[in-house]
């Protein structure tokens, strides 16, 4: 078994997300075209339905498990997490919802990238089953951009 590149408050730090909204803990894998995440569904989520995790828990986790990525990557050059936002969300397929106590692990793939666009696909799966699959589209805010 690999061995995580960030988990628990280290995770975290490469989010801009914070408690009760967080939906990824540990970051499995990074390059600049693929992130591998993993999360175990808490008890009392607040995107919670019943025992299950909720659709927009999923697409959040996916989304989350990019800015992880690009957090983590952007804290081996030195430089803070970037900020960025989801423009638009497309093709969703969920197939099976994860439970409290179930862990889920999540790939994001960059597929294609202009100016501060990016077009990702994920794929969400529990154990060997694939739970859901997206393609974001995630805008990402350049600070240092002028007006």
């Amino acid at each position: 078994m690999t061995q995580a590149l960030a988990s628990g408050a280290d995770a975290l730090t490469l989010i801009p997300q914070k408690s009760p909204f967080v939906l990824v803990d540990t970051l499995l894998a990074a390059t600049p075209a693929r992130y591998h995440s993993a999360f175990t569904v808490p008890a009392g989520h607040v995107l919670l339905r019943g025992n299950e995790l909720s659709e927009a828990g999923l697409m959040e986790n996916a989304a989350q498990t990019a800015a992880m990525g690009v957090g983590h990557l952007a804290k081996l050059q030195g430089a803070p997490p970037p900020l960025g936002f989801i423009g638009a969300l497309s093709r969703i397929e969920v197939l099976a919802l994860p439970s409290v106590g179930e862990r889920i692990e999540t790939v994001v793939e960059l597929r294609h990238e202009v100016m501060s666009a990016r077009v990702l696909e994920a794929t969400v799966q529990r154990g060997q089953e694939v739970i859901a699959r997206l393609e974001l589209k995630v805008f990402i805010i350049d600070e240092n951009a002028t007006a």
